[in-house]
């Protein structure tokens, strides 16, 4: 579409750092302006994250005032080799150093996008995001989950651990989730409110332990999750602030690695490179989305806050042009 400079859009705005309904407003913003190797993307939906409340909250120091929004799933429009092509995809500089997707428009280096996958609605598409990509980082390029393979996911009911047990399934592997609440469909479960997580682990495994451990929760459950590794096992965490101890000689001495994500960090590029991997997997069915809730941008306050109450595993999604297929 030709790009009128003056031509305004409907945003989500992070007025001043605090709670939801303190720090956002819906206000009329302009249109973003592209700069070198960038297309304007409009967001057709976009998925509301753990991520969008931390910087929401001024945790990061995120220069204000700010678009917020790291998910999105949408069409190029303007003109170029892309135009009109349906694109997705997620990238936390967005919201954080640059304006996010949480609006009509949102200008994107050609770099970071990636081609949506058919058989995906946009909102289904949008509530893949962070999500999966934490999953695909941790479990296939950091962990190498292969066939055969056992692997415990702390926090496994929440979305990134559901994304995990979906790209575990498809990878061949044995998923045993430990949380408070039992996704549907699982199998092997450890309720961590009245079990011990090492425990029943290794009741699990014949007393083996585990190949790998997704822990997406930390604190009082990292020790026990260390524990619950085989000799030579591997483990990676993901958003955990808790102070923990533990005794060194649970990981030297068994040869356990244990490593961590920063997935803030990922470079646009590589993440796009990620969603290129997921988009066949989406099209042959193999990788299943979440459940989600819709939200006009009008009411981009309630999706936060619901987010940020906990939103049981299902994934908020704002609908900034509307009602979308």
């Amino acid at each position: 579409m030709p790009i009128n400079r003056e031509q305004k859009m409907e945003a989500v705005v992070i007025q001043a750092s605090g709670p939801p309904a303190e720090a956002l407003v819906v206000r009329s913003e302009p249109v973003p302006k592209l700069g070198p190797g960038e297309v304007l993307v409009e967001v057709q939906a976009a998925g509301v994250n753990p991520f969008d409340i931390v910087i929401t909250a001024g945790l990061l120091g995120s220069p204000l005032p700010m678009i917020p929004g790291i998910d999105f799933a949408g069409v190029v429009v303007s003109d170029g080799a892309l135009s009109g092509q349906e694109v997705w995809g997620s990238q936390a500089y967005l919201g954080w150093r640059r304006p996010g997707t949480h609006a009509q428009f949102v200008a994107l280096p050609e770099t970071w996008l990636s081609a949506k996958p058919g058989r995906l609605s946009m909102i289904e598409a949008a509530a893949v995001g962070r999500p999966y990509m934490a999953a695909w980082l941790t479990v296939i390029n950091m962990m190498g989950l292969g066939p055969g393979e056992t692997i415990l996911i702390t926090g496994g009911a929440g979305l990134v651990g559901q994304a995990a047990t979906s790209i575990a399934h498809w990878r061949g592997a044995k998923v045993i989730v430990a949380d408070v609440r039992k996704p549907e469909g699982t199998v092997d479960f450890i309720d961590t409110r009245s079990h011990d997580l090492n425990e029943a682990a290794l009741e699990l495994t014949g007393g083996r332990g585990v190949d790998m451990v997704l822990d997406t929760v930390g604190g009082v459950l990292f020790e026990p999750a260390v524990k619950s590794l085989r000799f030579g096992g591997r483990m990676t965490g993901l958003h955990s602030h808790e102070r923990v101890e533990i005794d060194p000689s649970e990981i030297y001495d068994h040869d356990r690695h244990v490593t961590g994500l920063a997935s803030v960090f990922i470079d646009g590029a590589e993440g796009a490179k990620i969603f290129d991997q997921l988009a066949p997997l989406f099209d042959r069915g193999l990788l299943t989305p979440p459940a989600t809730n819709t939200w006009p941008i009008e009411s981009s306050v309630e999706a936060y806050q619901s987010v940020k109450d906990g939103a049981a595993g299902i994934k908020q999604v704002l609908l900034p042009t509307g009602s979308v297929a």
